[in-house]
């Protein structure tokens, strides 16, 4: 498949108002090809708009750990007038733009590559490309079609998505990495930067944590993604979850990741109703597991 590309040339970006914030760049681009519909927003009187565009962007080496995190923020957005913007790289990038399309959100892509698909890149990423095109989203670079990717282009495309974005929200970053090029131009231009906190131990955590030691609004539940988002919402969309007295237990002692085995062990539950309970909190989202570990992600 290759791409119906329109061609939008600097003039004309004042018409259109999620173009016109590229003209807060010292380096506006001299046109934009894009691939898809350009959604249509508003702008309000504090600059935000609506849809309000939300930037997400990762490690490519991202942890379960980020990827359990991208799921559940999406998710809570579901009800919600809201595009997610990424670069269409491995890791975060890719799982956002995904749960964004399995819960029929509008996504965007800004990959560091021309959109003719003999170039695009990741080529890995060609199908989820098109995924987004054909579920009303948009491809979107500077660079001719047929342009591959290269060093600077990544840094390059980081420029556009901070300018495009109402805010930015960084989930799981080396200390040096272009994730953290997206947030400091998003700072520059005057957009609010959530970060996720890690383990200190992870090295993927080292950007982020960093971010929040240097101000970056904190997320750690859905309320902290709506603030950042300036939406006023008094009921979150996911409704507490109805737990029996044994999952209570076993969420209970999901404090951190634990072997199933030694999970069974401190719930002092018989082996046939702790089975039945670990598949009831796993249908219902809330636990999840890997390799014989259980985590709560939720």
């Amino acid at each position: 498949m290759s791409f119906n590309i329109k061609i939008i040339p600097r003039e004309e970006f004042s018409s259109n108002p999620l173009l016109a914030r590229l003209l807060e760049l010292h380096d506006v681009p001299e046109m934009l090809y894009i691939a898809g519909k350009l959604p249509e927003v508003t702008i309000d009187e504090y600059g935000r708009a609506t849809p309000r565009i939300l930037t997400i962007v990762g490690s490519r080496k991202n942890t379960s750990y980020g990827k359990n995190v991208v799921e559940k923020l999406i998710r809570s957005l579901t009800r919600e007038n809201i595009i997610v913007l990424s670069g269409l790289a491995y890791g975060i990038d890719s799982i956002a733009h995904n749960v964004a399309l399995e819960n029929n959100l509008i996504t965007i892509a800004i990959p560091g590559s021309g959109l003719d698909t003999k170039v695009l890149y990741p080529s890995t990423h060609i199908k989820l490309a098109e995924e987004i095109v054909d579920a009303g989203g948009a491809l979107i670079s500077e660079l001719q079609p047929e342009t591959p990717a290269a060093q600077w282009t990544f840094p390059a495309r980081n420029r556009i998505m901070s300018a495009l974005s109402d805010a930015v929200l960084v989930i799981e970053a080396e200390e040096k990495s272009g994730t953290l090029i997206t947030a400091r131009l998003a700072l520059e231009l005057g957009r609010d930067i959530g970060a996720v906190p890690g383990e200190i131990f992870s090295p993927t955590s080292n950007g982020t944590n960093s971010l929040i030691r240097d101000g970056a609004y904190i997320i750690s539940n859905e309320a902290d993604l709506f603030a950042l988002l300036h939406l006023s919402k008094k009921e979150l969309n996911e409704m507490p979850q109805n737990y029996s007295d044994e999952e209570k237990t076993i969420m209970d002692i999901l404090i951190e990741p634990t072997e199933k085995d030694l999970l069974l062990i401190k719930s002092n539950l018989s082996p046939e109703v702790f089975l039945v309970n670990i598949s009831s909190l796993e249908m219902k989202g809330a636990i999840q597991e890997t390799f014989g570990e259980v985590r709560r992600i939720v």
